[in-house]
């Protein structure tokens, strides 16, 4: 494990008390892992492109915020199964897909470093959930 994924688990999990990354990891490893790499690489890892047009349809919604280092990834709907089978309403939950975009973001670039913030849930009330992801900089 990384040093900023590693730091990026401990910050999560101090803050929720809850170790959300492992819950993440299980969750998209087998299935949603695989379809981001292969989205990435058929956008040869052009994150201005993945998020301004691949993100957006099939429940998805994308926006380029600030090209090369600021972008938002949206849900139409929680997409969380233990969401949707009423296991849990905790909103503190969706730092779980919080820590899953993270994942999946250092696999697609191991090199950089990213920060995920939750903007909405509809856990919280919101209509939609959405995030705000930041290419902080290239790991040297």
């Amino acid at each position: 494990m990384s040093a900023e994924i590693h730091y990026q688990r401990l910050n999560a999990d101090n803050f929720t008390g809850h170790s959300y990354y492992e819950l993440a990891v299980a969750c998209v490893k087998d299935r949603v892992l695989p379809a981001q790499m292969e989205l990435y690489r058929s956008f040869n890892g052009d994150l201005d492109r993945i998020y301004g047009e691949a993100m957006n349809g099939n429940g998805y919604f994308g926006k380029v915020i600030e090209a090369g280092h600021i972008y938002e990834l949206g849900y139409e709907k929680c997409t969380c199964p233990k969401v949707l089978s009423g296991q849990i309403t905790d909103p503190d939950q969706c730092n779980c897909s919080r820590q899953s975009i993270l994942y999946i973001l250092s696999h697609q670039e191991p090199d950089s470093e990213f920060e995920v913030d939750i903007l909405e849930t509809i856990l919280n009330g919101g209509e939609h959930c959405r995030f705000r992801i930041t290419k902080k900089q290239d790991k040297i």
